[in-house]
This record gives C-alpha cells, sequence and structure tokens, in this order.
C-alpha cells in the first residue's frame, strides 16, 4: 500500500516552454529589420504597470542646478554629453535605447519624426550629432540646444516608422537609406561604411533590404550616389558574413543597447 506520502505527491509543473524566437515577417507590409522587444514586467491579470519616470531629467538645463559652473563641471566629469553651454543630456540615460529616445524627444521640434543621423544615434549611440535630423515639412531656423535642424520632406511608409516611447524615428533600415542619400561617393563618406554595417549587424538587414527602399522611392535625391555607398557597404557585409572581419555578433550587440 502506497504511503501517505506517495498518495500527496503530484508531478512537478513542467517548467514553461521558451519563447518561439523571433522570425521575419514576410509579408508586403513588414519591416525590413528586427527591432528587440523591451523586457517588460508583466503581472498576471493585471495591466501593465506605467514606466516609471526617472529621478533624473533626459536633459539638464543650467537654470535647474546649484550654479552656473554647475553644468559644466558634470560635462568634465562625464556625467552629462553637453549640447551647449546652457543644456546636457544625462549619460546613464545614453546608455539604453529607451534612454536615447526621451533624450531625443526633448530636443528635436515638435511634432517631427527623427530620421538619418539622429536616428543613427538613438538606434546606435555613440557620440550625439552636430545637427538635428528631422522629417517635417516645416523649415527651422532657429537652433535647438546649439544644434542646427535639418528638415527632409520626403514619403516614408509606416512599416518604416517606430515608436520608442514618445518618440517617433524612422525604423534602422530607413535610416541608413536617408543617410546614404544625403551622402554620395566621396572620399569621406566612405566613414559612413562601418556604422552602417555595425547598424545592419545589430538590427538584422542587409544592403538588399535599403536598396529595395530606393527602389520603392526613386524620387528620393542623390539616389545613384547612394547606390554607390551601399554597394561599398555590401563588401564590407559580405565579409563579415564569411568571418573576416571580427565585428561582434548581433546578439551581443543588441544586449549592450537593449531597451531600458
Amino acid at each position: 500500500m502506497p504511503s501517505d506520502a506517495a498518495q500527496d505527491a503530484s508531478p512537478p509543473n513542467p517548467p514553461p516552454p521558451n519563447p518561439p524566437a523571433a522570425t521575419r515577417n514576410t509579408s508586403p507590409d513588414a519591416p525590413r529589420d528586427t527591432i528587440p522587444a523591451p523586457a517588460e514586467p508583466v503581472t498576471p491579470g493585471m495591466p501593465l504597470a506605467p514606466r516609471p519616470k526617472p529621478i533624473i531629467p533626459p536633459i539638464l538645463i543650467d537654470r535647474d542646478l546649484p550654479g552656473p559652473l554647475s553644468l559644466k563641471r558634470l560635462t568634465i566629469l562625464g556625467s552629462v554629453g553637453g549640447l551647449d553651454s546652457r543644456s546636457g543630456y544625462w549619460i546613464e540615460h545614453a546608455d539604453t535605447l529607451y534612454g536615447r529616445a526621451m533624450i531625443t524627444e526633448r530636443i528635436i521640434p515638435f511634432a517631427t519624426i527623427a530620421c538619418a543621423f539622429t536616428a543613427l544615434w538613438v538606434w546606435m549611440g555613440g557620440t550625439f550629432p552636430d545637427t538635428l535630423d528631422v522629417m517635417s515639412r516645416s523649415h527651422f531656423r532657429k537652433t535647438h540646444h546649439g544644434r542646427r535642424v535639418r528638415a527632409f520632406d520626403r514619403k516614408v511608409e509606416h512599416r518604416d516608422l517606430a515608436r520608442i516611447g514618445p518618440l517617433r524615428v524612422t525604423r534602422p533600415a530607413r535610416t541608413v537609406c536617408d543617410i546614404v542619400t544625403i551622402f554620395g561617393d566621396r572620399t569621406e563618406d566612405m566613414l559612413l561604411i562601418e556604422p552602417i554595417a555595425d547598424c545592419m549587424d545589430v538590427y538584422d538587414f542587409s544592403p538588399g533590404d535599403c536598396m529595395t527602399i530606393l527602389d520603392e522611392n526613386p524620387c528620393m535625391p542623390t539616389v545613384p550616389q547612394a547606390r554607390t555607398l551601399l554597394r561599398s557597404v555590401s563588401r564590407i557585409y559580405a565579409q563579415r558574413r564569411a568571418g573576416n572581419n571580427s565585428a561582434p555578433s548581433s546578439e551581443e550587440a543588441k544586449n549592450e543597447i537593449s531597451p531600458a
């Protein structure tokens, strides 16, 4: 006769299945790139909790600090990334995708879409660009936080846009297309090849995806020069896929810039 302990014992709960790996949606309206989803805490039966506001605001203004030299001091110490003599952004916020989106949303003009080099900074980080690149039909003569605003009035498909928190931004593949149409095949433009290839590694898209966007937008300026630059990117992209380059893997890079 089985013991009471044996009768009370129940089979252990099976481990939860692993979530399915992200796959590329191949429908005509699907994005060409893959953006890692943010890890949000979810309580069963409860609505998603709102994201807490940061204790330190994304943008620091000199009037918010104790003295006129505080901003300069924080910039020298590396706690603040300077924008102009009166403002800067908290460096720790710039370490995450969501943090960079918060910073950018506070800097660019209202009701605009971050694109080109501003969007590339949102996706990849690094040094904040010298200009604020946005999609808008307006013209902006006034600088914002010491940066000149470059407005581009271009057609963009809904699938080529993303929203990160409060920020509207072009997706990585469209961002690269905007950059290569701004520049051409000059020698100094070749410096863009490695950063563009890095973005392709992180967000899982190819030069061919960018060529497709150019085909869909034949009226975009400097398309011939853009194709020339993308062909140079294709060579680096192919070398990395062949294992001839010691670039970090896509998964490692995703972990480095995972959303907050």
